[in-house]
């Protein structure tokens, strides 16, 4: 599997992913974001079907090339910045059955290529609030992205907010500390030791054929998660 990932968290995580088979593309930052989060991948990429939106600020970097190479039709965003809604754009997450979003707050280029069943939510962050178990259950602490999943049929784990670290913030989020690696792990950036839902997130997942990988010794800590292609 092949990831696009942040460059800023290479010294942490080159050696483990590697050490998991995964071929690591990693992103340069996005000077138009924030720059506790221009690092963060689920910022400046969104990825449906063969179709992908990039960052505009990053059209012009080699990764782009990788995915016209592979076959994706690839879009600039709209002009990003550096607070919220205007850096939340490609924010977006599709599981592969379901796409999470808020349409106030999504890129005009991400709504036009929307996949698969619609879940519309006030989170304007969902790809970073929503860890994708499966292409039908995901692991959320924000309640609306829950509430909205669960009715639109999805198997829902909602856990407690907070306890995942982001430096320059109070906490991160379960969606940027974990992405999937293959059809049956999930990685963490670090350990659930410190989480009060461990438990309960390793039973998840187990349920759906899922076995974690901890990529760090560290206690879980968000780096705007990992996009496959």
């Amino acid at each position: 599997m092949t990831v696009l990932i942040g460059e800023r968290y290479w010294p942490k995580l080159a050696q483990s992913l590697a050490a998991q088979g995964i071929d690591a593309i990693w992103l340069p930052d996005n000077a138009a974001l924030d720059k506790r989060l221009s690092s963060h991948a689920d910022l400046s990429v969104f990825v449906c079907g063969n179709n992908a939106v990039v960052a505009r600020a990053l059209v012009a970097s080699n990764f782009v090339k990788y995915l016209t190479n592979r076959g994706y039709i690839v879009a600039p965003s709209a002009e990003q910045g550096a607070d919220y809604p205007r850096d939340a754009g490609l924010c977006v997450c599709w599981t592969g059955r379901y796409t999470i979003y808020n349409e106030a707050t999504a890129d005009p280029a991400v709504l036009d290529i929307i996949c698969g069943v619609p879940v519309h939510v006030s989170q304007g962050y969902t790809k970073c609030a929503a860890l994708v178990v499966d292409d039908h259950s995901i692991v959320t602490a924000d309640a609306g992205v829950s509430r909205a999943a669960k009715s639109a049929g999805m198997d829902v784990l909602e856990i407690t907010p907070g306890h995942i670290a982001l430096d320059g913030f109070e906490y991160g989020f379960i969606g940027g500390a974990s992405f999937i690696i293959s059809d049956n792990t999930v990685a963490f950036t670090g350990t659930l030791d410190g989480h009060p839902d461990k438990d309960r997130i390793l039973d998840f997942l187990a349920q759906h054929g899922k076995k974690p990988v901890f990529l760090t010794d560290e206690a879980i800590f968000d780096i705007g998660g990992a996009i496959s292609v």
